[in-house]
């Protein structure tokens, strides 16, 4: 047996923090705009950005992952795990215990049994969590979430209140790292089933252990705090996107009147927020946090006749690859469909993977010829092109329209371009109601295959898979996604959190995105 103390540990790493910065108490405030207020604090249950930046700075897990991206001990002051990687055993920290909540005489210890339980729900199926497949390496865990197993057989037990054991069907590299995701946080079975269906739809049945508190939650926003101590940031706000007078602010020579229409520089310029997503800059002030999480892919669908046939679809690409491009310097080639952020084993996909572009050969013009032949017509009828509204996709489309026009004119490669709301264009691509998309694809989790398996045409991928795939079984299938030339990763863009310099310490998930403040502090 191997006693490990994680590096880093938590309650260090923040003591250590607020000696460095003083013994300020004022409040420091961080905001970050919304698109909807979380209607949900049900961390098994936690979907979008908004519900996952909640969760995470309400509850502590076993684990948190820091700004190196390792995980270190969080509700958990220290673990052992056996010599064949196959039984974790945490021991809590006494001092992490629920907020009580008010009118609520009772209040609930925080055992091991609630950590049991919150993993428990997140593998029964008829919970529907997004974060079962994360715990599918626990003994048990396939049979329980597929419905032919019990809970009893489940390899997750309470040794104590403060002892719990994880029994693993297989070693797991990466299992430190889930036990920081929100389908890892603690749930009291007593007070989810008092609760009546209304766990963590309403601050009265949200029962929460993290660095934060729920303070107040509303139609404008949902804004947690925490006790004041050195300079660290203590309040969180998740404000709702709205109307706003340019005039009160630094854009007081913008056009912009909805926040959710600013850039991130005006968002941050305006003091209306205090991080966006925006393309990387240089400013005094603002620093930026770059990463790279999106595919600009060709998408073709292959219901249009003419598009159904793999020769025009190798004609089109073979043309397009051709096209001379002045790309923006946030553009890079891509390599294949996943982009660079997505990790295998705690390394980068993409780096172990290099590029899976298929081979594109042959006569554009006979190809094309060829395979309009084979499905009956000479020429193509009323293609259109869509791509998303805002964004250099139009520009850069147009350019690859004129390359089709100068290849393949002679049979009457003339198509219109059409800019659409991206959820306009997504909701297009779900239905099928597209012959040609511009799209940039983004993952929602460090999930290869469940990146892969959202895509037009690949919702079948890696279906008799039983484990998470390896880097080489993740490429064989990102490979057999581009065989048919329907999808082809064309570029890569380069985006960046945008974050105001007198803030720092914040860990940046971009899957989400998700903001955790657990270690951030105020500068000033």
């Amino acid at each position: 047996m191997k006693s490990r103390i994680l590096s880093g540990l938590l309650l260090v790493a923040l003591l250590v923090s607020l000696v460095l910065t003083g013994c300020s108490s004022s409040t420091t405030s961080f905001t970050w705009r919304v698109d909807a207020v979380p209607v949900n604090l049900d961390p098994q249950l936690a979907v979008s950005s908004e519900e996952r930046i909640a969760v995470t700075n309400l509850y502590r897990g076993l684990t948190r992952v820091n700004q190196e991206g390792d995980p270190v001990l969080d509700a958990a002051e220290s673990y052992t795990v056996s010599d064949d990687g196959l039984v974790y055993t945490f021991v809590l920290n006494p001092e992490v215990q629920y907020t009580k909540l008010k009118k609520h005489e009772k209040e609930y210890p925080l055992t091991a049994h609630d950590f049991v339980f919150g993993i428990q729900r997140s593998l029964m199926p008829e919970t529907e969590s997004p974060y079962a497949s994360l715990f599918l390496s626990i003994k048990g865990a396939k049979e329980y979430h597929a419905g032919t197993g019990n809970a009893s057989q489940l390899g997750i037990y309470a040794k104590d209140d403060s002892t719990l054991v994880i029994e693993l069907a297989e070693p797991d590299p990466e299992f430190l790292k889930k036990l920081s995701s929100p389908g890892a946080m603690p749930c009291n079975e007593e007070f989810f089933l008092a609760s009546g269906g209304s766990y963590g739809l309403s601050a009265r049945y949200t029962l929460a252990n993290g660095w934060f508190y729920l303070f107040n939650w509303n139609q404008n926003g949902l804004f947690l705090r925490r006790n004041a101590s050195g300079n660290r940031i203590t309040s969180l706000r998740l404000v709702i996107h709205e109307d706003l007078d340019p005039t009160t602010s630094a854009t007081s020579n913008s056009n912009v009147e909805k926040s959710s229409e600013m850039s991130a520089t005006q968002l941050l310029d305006g003091e209306f927020a205090n991080a966006a997503i925006g393309q990387p800059i240089e400013s005094q002030s603002y620093y930026n946090m770059p990463f790279i999480n999106q595919t600009w892919t060709l998408v073709f669908q292959p219901e249009n006749t003419a598009l159904s046939s793999q020769e025009v679809r190798k004609a089109l690409l073979l043309s397009a690859t051709t096209a001379t491009l002045s790309l923006p310097s946030t553009l890079s080639q891509a390599e294949g469909l996943i982009p660079p952020t997505i990790t295998v084993d705690g390394q980068s996909y993409r780096e172990q993977a290099g590029s899976v572009l298929p081979s594109l050969s042959g006569d554009v013009r006979q190809l094309a010829q060829s395979g309009l032949a084979s499905v009956g017509l000479s020429r193509f009828e009323r293609i259109q092109i869509l791509v998303p509204e805002k964004t250099d996709a139009a520009q850069l489309a147009s350019i690859l329209n004129q390359q089709w026009q100068k290849d393949l004119g002679a049979f009457s490669a003339y198509f219109s371009i059409k800019e659409v709301p991206m959820e306009e264009l997504a909701a297009q691509l779900a239905s099928g109601d597209y012959q040609i998309a511009l799209v940039p694809f983004e993952p929602s989790s460090d999930d290869g295959l469940a990146f892969l398996k959202q895509l037009p045409g690949c919702s079948s991928l890696g279906q008799s898979l039983t484990t998470t795939p390896s880097a080489s079984q993740l490429k064989q299938l990102e490979q057999t996604a581009l065989d048919s030339y329907t999808l082809y990763p064309l570029w890569y863009q380069e985006q960046a959190l945008l974050v105001s310099s007198w803030a720092e310490g914040i860990v940046f998930n971009p899957f989400g995105p998700v903001l955790d403040l657990t270690w951030a502090t105020s500068k000033e």
